[in-house]
C-alpha cells in the first residue's frame, strides 16, 4: 500500500470511528430520554393505580361497615326473638305442668275413695 492510500485509509477509518462514536453518543442520549419518559409514565400509572386502589378499598370498607351493622342488627333481633320464644315456651310448660297436676289430682281422687 502506498502512502497516499494508507493516509486515505487512516482518514476513512478515523471518520468511521468518529461517526460510530457520534452514533453511540446520540443513541445513548435517546435511550436516556426514552427511559426517562417510560419511568415518568410508569410513575404516573402507578399513582393512578394507587388512587384507584384507595378508592376501591374505601368503598369496600364502607360496604363492610354496612354489612357489620346489618349483622349486629340481626343479632339483636335474633336475641330478642329467642328471649320471646323462651318466655313463650316457659309459659306453655307452666300451663302443661298445671294441666298435668290437675289431671293427676283428678286421677288421684278417682283412685283414692274418700
Amino acid at each position: 500500500m502506498d502512502t497516499e492510500t494508507a493516509e486515505a485509509f487512516e482518514k476513512l477509518s478515523r471518520e468511521v470511528r468518529e461517526g460510530l462514536q457520534e452514533v453511540r453518543t446520540e443513541l445513548r442520549a435517546e435511550i436516556r430520554v426514552g427511559l426517562h419518559g417510560v419511568r415518568t409514565e410508569l410513575r404516573t400509572e402507578i399513582q393512578d393505580v394507587k388512587r384507584h386502589s384507595d378508592v376501591v378499598a374505601e368503598s369496600l370498607r364502607s360496604e363492610i361497615r354496612l354489612v357489620a351493622e346489618g349483622v349486629a342488627g340481626l343479632d339483636e333481633k335474633f336475641t330478642l326473638e329467642f328471649r320471646n320464644v323462651r318466655g313463650e315456651i316457659r309459659e306453655q310448660i307452666g300451663d302443661v305442668k298445671s294441666l298435668i297436676r290437675a289431671s293427676y289430682g283428678d286421677l288421684d281422687r278417682r283412685i283414692k275413695p274418700s
